[in-house]
């Protein structure tokens, strides 16, 4: 029998994972995606983020090269955050079968087995924690693998591993408290915060309510008996975190070098997130695509898991204690919800930005707890008046909810019409999706409290089925999808372009691509900041959640486009930070083949500077700075930026440009003369300039990244002295609080300090390691140049030696790095280590070991405790 009992459970969880796979296959057919179709997953994080760093995850695999410091993220990173973020599932290996211009195939499929291993995963949880074989117990699997978290959030796929091991922590849980055996929640607790260590904190919080719970219903005779579990809960927790170590302390090192390290007391408040407009999203289509960065909490699970759970609260077969516990456990995870200094909690002390409440599958893996304890108990047995009031309430309160949005909003934001557009936006109804979630509300009240045994199962299997699909398929209707045919094609063409002008190996110099020819793919808008990572070359630019803050604030206060604190571009480079950035190569890609040009200002991977410039200072001023820089290197009483002169600026107010209506509502037209012949450069330091309407006499300069309502450095071309030029633009303000600047790099001058840099420069070679990252290379000091400035993020992993000698990096120009040397000749050998991963591993592997021998204690107690108690018994 049990045997039997063990084979049923096993076939619920294949069929579970069947039915959910079959399932997502059927909503990604009905849009096409690959590769049941043309259309691609490449928008939003998905293509700017998640595709390029699973290909150069993919590079790294087969090549075995796996350093630590990446040269391809950004000006080069420690990979530890963005490993422990972004690539620690092992779903990821899937990436292997298939060759790098089809990753975007590869990634549905992860997806896919993903979601239907959520399901599996549920469904083992639910048959062992009821301990049930009963066949439902794969449709309430189901639902929860489709819950509107992941219907919204599904692209963002290294969330999903959380859903699949929370249901294994739970048991483990449960093993803990029923059992006292602390393994399986010891290891899955592990296995949580290793994959995805930002929602494995979440799990952590989780663990304590969920533990809590179980004291309540599992051990009703109260505190007597629950001191052994919570001992052990207790102990194990700290040693499955301190087992953790491996990825924890490395990568919290390098996130408070972050813009997350900073607290907003915004984001402290206790104050509401969402409304009334919360109800409606119980219902089917409560959220799409389109409103991914904003809306209230996506609480889907289907119409049977949220009318169980009413009945889980009137069941008169259910104890009032039960009721209680769940009624407090969903009250709590509610709050983490609602009250926003709560919901910072959850989030890892920051606010979400974009994405909200990413911890709402927690809210929707209680309703399934609860809906299915219900279902156990018979739904049938209610009272006959609670059969029409749940399904009238519930519809009730979402069409209520949904109507008073705007009365509240006039009370809420006192009639400002620019508050109320953007409540409504992030909290707008779909009234389609509304009546047709009532319909399927109602026609489950009907499946439910309507008929019996098989009849029940099937139908209301039908009916989550279609609804769970439908909600997924109603998620999605808003997504801009890609072209898989263009961007497999442009892939190979771009990847065969920037092959040309990779830093053969070895070297180690990087590269500017101005364009990107796979932008053609998207329906969206590419930013290509994250190209280095799809076509494995060192850039400058750089788009993730794990950034060096230093590093960006240090490009950005030189001149380059950062639009928020994860992104910085390589626009708005210059002669003079080619120089201090060892690029070497532009490239302008094209379909008939790419454009190189060698920047005059490279030199090198760094150079000899006197100690003045170890102590300069770096403000919010692109042309200062690079005048401080150029001074220091070589002192002029002329300085090297000019600025251009007789400038004049017509200015036109009008709500609408081209046709369009916009709030750059002043039109300027500037006419301005060169005082010098070179390059020239725009700074407006208070970035209320729309760059994309900038025309140099009808030629459009603007970035090939958006930076409206940014700064960055905008080159408007090259020009002769006196040369009168004429720059149109729109903007926010009228003219002079616009504080432009517009200035020409002197050549001659600036040719002068490259020659005079070369003479000192340093060009760094890459050792042969697969493993370790170690630079070396050679320099010539001088009495006057007793420092050497490397072109490295300075974040304390890095370990020089100079002529054998251990030396101590110092940061210079806010973010770089700077090593003391001697005059005349230098040999450097820079190595680097993972800020706290010897610390990190060491911990791991103290916590495993220690688990393990408190475990054996533990067991062996238990053992002689039971054995006393049956002598005792004798």
């Amino acid at each position: 029998m049990a045997r039997f009992h063990l084979n049923h459970r096993w076939q619920n969880v294949i069929l579970a994972f069947c039915l959910a796979f079959i399932l997502v296959v059927g909503v990604f057919g009905y849009w096409k995606i690959t590769p049941f179709g043309n259309r691609s997953l490449i928008f939003s994080d998905m293509g700017t983020q998640y595709v390029p760093m699973l290909t150069d995850f993919q590079h790294a695999l087969r090549t075995l090269d796996f350093r630590m410091f990446s040269f391809t993220h950004v000006m080069g990173s420690n990979l530890a955050p963005t490993l422990t973020y972004y690539l620690m599932s092992p779903y990821n290996l899937i990436v292997l079968l298939f060759s790098s211009e089809n990753v975007p195939m590869a990634v549905t499929i992860i997806i896919m087995a993903k979601i239907a291993s959520i399901a599996a995963t549920m469904t083992w949880y639910l048959q062992r924690h009821f301990a049930t074989t009963a066949r439902m117990s794969l449709l309430f699997g189901v639902a929860f693998a489709f819950c509107g978290f992941v219907a919204v959030n599904y692209f963002d796929l290294m969330w999903l591993d959380a859903l699949i091991v929370l249901p294994l922590v739970a048991f483990g849980l449960d093993q803990l408290v029923r059992k006292l055996r602390p393994a399986a929640f010891f290891w899955w607790l592990l296995a949580s915060m290793l994959v995805n260590y930002y929602l494995g904190y979440m799990t952590c919080i989780f663990s304590v309510c969920y533990f809590i719970y179980l004291l309540v219903i599992d051990r009703p005779e109260g505190l007597k008996t629950w001191w052994q579990p919570i001992k052990r809960f207790v102990v194990t927790a700290i040693l499955s975190g301190i087992s953790a170590a491996l990825v924890l302390i490395p990568t919290g090192l390098s996130m408070l070098q972050t813009a997350k390290g900073a607290p907003y007391a915004a984001n402290y408040k206790v104050e509401p997130t969402f409304g009334l407009e919360a109800f409606g999203q119980f219902m089917v289509g409560g959220t799409n695509n389109s409103q991914r960065l904003d809306h209230a909490p996506t609480l889907f699970v289907s119409s049977a898991i949220v009318l169980l759970v009413l009945v889980f609260w009137v069941h008169p077969a259910i104890s009032r204690r039960h009721k209680w516990a769940g009624a407090g456990f969903l009250t709590v995870l509610f709050l983490g919800l609602w009250i926003r200094l709560f919901n910072t909690f959850w989030h890892l002390m920051q606010a979400p930005a974009g994405f909200p409440f990413r911890n709402v599958f927690f809210f929707s893996f209680v309703m399934v707890i609860l809906a299915f304890a219900a279902w156990q108990a018979e739904p049938r047995e209610i009272a006959t008046k609670f059969k029409w009031l749940l399904p009238t309430g519930l519809a009730l309160l979402a069409i209520v909810g949904s109507l008073l949005i705007p009365v509240m909003l006039r009370l809420v934001t006192g009639h400002s019409s620019r508050m109320m557009h953007y409540y409504t936006d992030i909290s707008r109804v779909h009234w389609t999706s509304l009546i047709l979630g009532i319909i399927y509300l109602f026609m489950t009240a009907a499946v439910i409290f309507g008929t019996r045994r098989l009849w029940r199962q099937w139908l209301l299997g039908a009916v989550v089925a279609t609804e769970v699909a439908g909600n997924f398929i109603l998620a999605m209707s808003t997504s801009e999808f890609g072209h898989h045919d263009v961007y497999t094609r442009n892939y190979m063409l771009e990847k065969q372009q920037m092959a040309s002008v990779q830093a053969p190996k070895g070297q180690l110099y990087r590269v500017n691509n101005e364009n990107s020819i796979i932008k053609r793919a998207f329906e969206s808008s590419y930013k290509s900041y994250n190209d280095s990572l799809l076509f494995d070359f060192y850039g400058v630019s750089g788009y993730n959640s794990t950034i060096n803050d230093r590093t960006r604030k240090t490009m950005h206060r030189l001149g380059l486009g950062s639009d928020n604190p994860r992104r910085i571009s390589s626009g708005g480079l210059t002669p003079v930070t080619d120089m201090l950035f060892g690029v070497k190569t532009s490239v302008e890609l094209a379909t008939i083949g790419a454009t190189t040009t060698n920047n005059s200002g490279y030199v090198g991977m760094g150079f000899a500077v006197p100690k003045s410039l170890t102590h300069t200072k770096l403000k919010f001023d692109a042309f200062g700075n690079q005048e401080k820089i150029l001074q220091a290197l070589k002192p002029s009483k002329t300085s090297y930026w000019s600025s251009a002169t007789n400038k004049v600026d017509q200015v036109e107010h009008s709500p609408y440009w081209a046709g369009q209506p916009t709030g750059y509502t002043y039109q300027h037209t500037m006419y301005f003369t060169a005082k010098t012949a070179g390059p020239m450069y725009l700074w407006a330091p208070n970035g209320a300039i729309k760059y994309s309407t900038m025309l140099v006499d009808h030629i459009p300069v603007g970035p090939e990244i958006n930076m409206n309502q940014h700064t960055t450095l905008i080159n408007l071309g090259t020009f002769k002295a006196g040369q009168r030029v004429r720059v149109r633009f729109s903007a926010y303000d009228r003219g002079a609080d616009l504080g432009l600047e517009l200035k020409t790099l002197r050549q001659p001058k600036f040719k002068q300090v490259v020659k005079t840099v070369k003479k000192h420069a340093l060009n760094l070679h890459i050792t042969d390691s697969h493993w370790r990252t170690e630079l070396t290379g050679n320099v010539t000091g001088t009495a006057k140049k007793r420092w050497l400035y490397v072109s490295l993020p300075n974040d304390g992993g890095w370990h020089a030696q100079v002529n054998g000698r251990q030396v101590t990096p110092k940061r210079m120009l806010h973010g770089m790095t700077a090593l003391p040397i001697k005059a005349g000749n230098n040999d450097i050998r820079l190595t680097y280590r993972v800020p706290g991963g010897r610390a990190g591993i060491l911990l791991s592997v103290i916590g495993i070991v220690a688990f393990s021998g408190t475990a054996i204690l533990w067991r062996w107690r238990d053992k002689r405790a039971s054995m006393k108690n049956g002598h005792f018994k004798k």
